[in-house]
């Protein structure tokens, strides 16, 4: 079991008033905003005005360590392992907390790959982007999706400029571990069920190709998402056949490994809201019931 905090987190931050000159030659007056900047290289990671809590990242691991440790009495039996990425410089920051031994298995063979295990994720940023942001999710082992559900929330948030700390309690966390059961059942029953392939990709154009998000309806998609939802329909459909599982897999990894000029993490969680709203529309329920 390790819950171990990457030293790459633990940073300090100085806070530096920021100044205005009026016109030349004038007095120079202070602001209500300030630079964010890190002691250690000087690296600026932020602008804000002083109701901005610096809240260390350091502080927010520590804290849902803490819980876990509380709602686990026999912890030391479980196979815990942890990832921490400090992006941009450590204007944000994501971890994974993953419960290797907890798994549930999807086929009847048992095999290695084919199982989901639970996993918690936790957000934060400091340079106003993101607040923090504790998340329960599953991610399936043999391609390292992210598991979505319809009602995907995080199960905390808290604003960086909320008085309040953030909580996360051990029923929470308890409640994570129960709602990865249900998802377990859930991919059973996506398994068995078997789909058109014109109905896949008339839920694909109008969910997550749908550039007009105001109207489903409106039949306006983009040919670049709907290439790459396509060629991920064929990989999972040679393994899982014409199953809502095969359109699930093809939605999720399309959210968890994106193709993008752009930063990753933030097109990632992007597109898990979408995959979260396809299954929550009128298609995904025509293919589902």
């Amino acid at each position: 079991m390790s819950l171990a905090i990457s030293e790459d987190v633990k940073f300090d931050c100085s806070k530096i008033q920021l100044f205005y000159e009026p016109k030349p030659d004038a007095e120079v007056k202070s602001v209500n905003r300030y630079a964010l900047v890190r002691k250690d290289n000087g690296k600026l990671l932020g602008i804000h005005s002083d109701d901005y809590i610096v809240r260390p990242y350091s502080d927010l691991a520590e804290k849902v360590n803490e819980v876990i440790l509380d709602a686990v009495p026999d912890i030391y039996k479980w196979k815990i392992t942890t990832e921490d990425w400090v992006y941009a410089d450590g204007k944000k920051y994501r971890r994974n907390i993953n419960f290797w031994n907890k798994q549930i298995y999807l086929d009847s063979n048992k095999r290695a790959n084919e199982c989901i295990i639970p996993q918690v994720r936790i957000y934060s940023s400091l340079d106003g982007q993101w607040g923090q942001q504790i998340m329960f999710s599953s991610i399936y082992m043999w391609c390292l999706n992210g598991m979505v559900r319809p009602d995907w929330t995080f199960t905390v948030y808290n604003k960086h400029s909320s008085k309040k700390d953030i909580t996360y309690s051990v029923a929470e966390f308890r409640d994570g571990l129960e709602s990865h059961k249900e998802m377990g059942d859930e991919m059973f029953k996506m398994m068995q069920k078997k789909v058109e392939v014109a109905d896949v990709t008339e839920c694909f154009r109008k969910t997550l190709a749908n550039t007009n998000k105001r109207n489903l309806d409106i039949d306006n998609n983009s040919v670049v998402v709907m290439r790459d939802l396509d060629s991920l329909w064929g990989k999972y459909v040679a393994k899982y056949g014409n199953t809502v599982f095969a359109v699930y897999q093809t939605a999720t990894d399309w959210a968890t490994h994106p193709i993008t000029r752009g930063a990753v993490y933030n097109v990632s969680r992007k597109r898990e809201k979408q995959v979260a709203e396809m299954m929550r529309s009128k298609y995904w329920e025509n293919l589902y019931g």
